[in-house]
């Protein structure tokens, strides 16, 4: 299945199409992340000093800086590399000034020769700035390479500042369903309490998962499956499935489900050489239209919109009986529009994720699921009252395990760092040193079936036995009974108010079922606060955020009691002192720090 996608999109590539998970870092819509200005205090080094393969100075648009910028990005081995010189070393925020007139474009990023992942362009009229994510600098000269990818852009310029440290992350892990099952509830607590910490591994298809334990000898934590020969048009032609058999073995294997749906089209499948039936969630291989079935609740394509996600709520609702809770993620790369689902554009597909969630959870009871979007691009993200963890499905070409953290950073700032994020698709798995190196926090990854994890070219087995065997890397035997896991809850309050001074008071409360030996409260904090003093907890503060441990006397926490205690602060702006708290257990997860 995978396989087939990739051709299609090679294709489409040629075809100047923007394409498929390869690129789901960087997708043309992403606006969002284009600058006005070089941060300040960066370097700046200018495009036209590096040096060229296959394009060309020039100088003829006004706006660029230096004395001219380099165009010619047309065919795939189109270079430039700027060298950055006599570098200290460390984690750099890297900034590209660029051009795009016609339309929105993707670059390829190497850092000293090595894949660093892909950069939106999104288009611009006049040089402008973007975000090209991090770069782990070596002491002394590095190079920055911009490969074509999808060309027809200019490059004026790149700029590199120091990465400030990652404050605690404001990720508090609340179900978005008020009426999420336990288990449900103690999972995204188990994943809220790695996050950071761990990563957990993922396999999607149980034949390349059996092909993991048995041959690298830790099987993954994350089985990936997929509803998609549940669709009622596949059924009617004769299809079966056995995936919701297999998620009840690995949840009694005490493993954790996800589910993604490559959801058939309910009707108008061309079925012709090349569009076959079975092909019916790519958009060309259907004529359904979902902008119009939306339009008329009372048309028949409506109804069959409510038909199929009935089917697949059926075969949820099996999972929820056995108590299994569900990463469940629907409508996946919807801003691609390679699938019906997004070909309408984000409006069409916000309404049917919506849809979908009202029919799933108010209308079956499925509240066993953590609903996970899949799309990098603020146009398209449907809420944060729907949505439980945000994610990316990224291909970098073969042998590629670079930490991937522009994407990361997307989606953190997608969410204002307030929920989790996962790899929920991927070729190369991003090496773990690397994904701490560069402050990228997956919170899973999911490699993708077949080639990608048996071939030994997008990951080697020498790769793998790193990955898997990796301290930060949590596999099945390391992830005890996540269903009954503990969890907390801060709560916080001004509680007392003097000139530019405030005291706060900070509750811990144990929303578990079983003691908490342990806690700690973190949060971002505001530029031009200042902590004079702390009582009832360990306090750390760094520049961009803080953190709370629990003493020896009030560690200990029963089920549904608390303890609080205070932080004395110096602000102008009292707001300031009202962030978003993450709270989880002090203690040493799984043995391992």
């Amino acid at each position: 299945m995978r396989q087939d996608r990739r051709a299609t999109r090679r294709a489409g590539r040629l075809a100047a199409v923007l394409t498929g998970c390869l690129l789901a870092a960087a997708l043309p819509a992403t606006t969002g992340h284009a600058r006005s200005a070089t941060p300040a205090g960066a370097a700046v080094h200018e495009a036209e000093d590096g040096d060229l393969r296959g394009v060309t100075v020039a100088s003829t648009a006004s706006g660029f800086s230096g004395t001219g910028y380099v165009e010619g990005f047309d065919t795939a081995d189109d270079q430039v590399t700027v060298t950055i010189p006599d570098s200290p070393g460390g984690l750099h925020d890297l900034t590209v000034r660029y051009r795009a007139p016609y339309g929105s474009k993707v670059t390829s990023l190497l850092l000293n020769g090595g894949g660093a992942g892909d950069v939106p362009l999104p288009e611009s009229q006049v040089f402008t700035s973007a975000d090209a994510g991090r770069v782990l600098l070596r002491p002394g000269d590095n190079t920055v390479t911009f490969r074509s990818n999808w060309g027809w852009y200019e490059i004026d310029a790149i700029s590199v500042s120091p990465t400030p440290p990652r404050g605690p992350h404001r990720v508090v892990g609340t179900p978005a369903d008020p009426r999420a099952t336990p288990e449900a509830r103690s999972l995204l607590r188990y994943l809220t309490d790695n996050y950071g910490e761990h990563t957990l591994s993922g396999q999607q298809d149980m034949d390349s998962l059996a092909w993991v334990e048995d041959n690298v000898g830790r099987p993954p934590a994350v089985a990936g499956l997929d509803m998609m020969d549940y669709s009622p048009s596949r059924v009617e032609r004769g299809t079966s499935s056995k995936e919701v058999e297999h998620a009840l073995a690995w949840h009694g294997r005490g493993g954790i489900t996800a589910f993604v749906w490559h959801w058939n089209a309910p009707a108008g499948l061309v079925d012709e050489p090349g569009r076959e039936w079975w092909r019916g969630f790519y958009t060309d291989a259907t004529t359904f239209d979902l902008a119009a079935a939306l339009a008329d609740p009372s048309s028949e394509e409506y109804r069959l919109l409510l038909r199929d996600i009935d089917a697949v709520a059926a075969q949820l609702s099996r999972l929820r009986d056995a108590g299994v809770p569900v990463l469940w993620r629907p409508l996946h790369e919807a801003e691609g529009g390679w699938f019906w689902w997004g070909a309408k554009g984000p409006g069409p597909a916000k309404e049917l994720y919506r849809l979908m969630y009202d029919r799933l959870v108010g209308h079956h009871g499925l509240h066993n699921l953590l609903w996970v979007w899949n799309s990098l691009d603020p146009g398209w993200y449907p809420g944060d009252d729907v949505v439980d963890i945000v994610s990316a499905d990224i291909y970098p070409p073969a042998g590629d395990h670079s930490a991937q953290s522009g994407a990361y950073e997307r989606l953190v700032e997608l969410v204002d760092d307030t929920r989790l994020v996962a790899l929920s698709e991927n070729g190369p798995i991003p090496d773990p040193d690397l994904t701490r190196a560069y402050q990228a926090h997956w919170s899973y990854f999911t490699t993708w079936s077949g080639g990608f994890v048996k071939d030994g070219v997008s990951n080697s087995r020498a790769h793998l036995d790193h990955v898997y065997h990796h301290r930060d890397v949590i596999t099945l035997d390391e992830l005890g009974d996540f269903t009954h896991h503990g969890g907390c809850r801060a709560d916080w309050e001004v509680v007392g108010d003097w000139d530019d001074g405030h005291l706060v008071k900070v509750t811990v409360t144990n929303e578990g079922d079983k003691p908490l030996p342990g806690w700690r409260v973190g949060a971002n904090r505001a530029p031009g606060t200042t902590l004079n003093d702390h009582w009832n907890a360990r306090v750390d503060t760094t520049a961009t955020g803080w953190s709370a441990r629990n003493l020896r006397w009030n560690a200990v926490l029963e089920p549904g009691r608390g303890t609080s205690f205070y932080l004395r602060w110096t602000t102008a702006e009292p707001v300031a002192l009202s962030p978003s708290l993450s709270c989880g257990p002090d203690e040493l997860v799984h043995g391992r720090r």
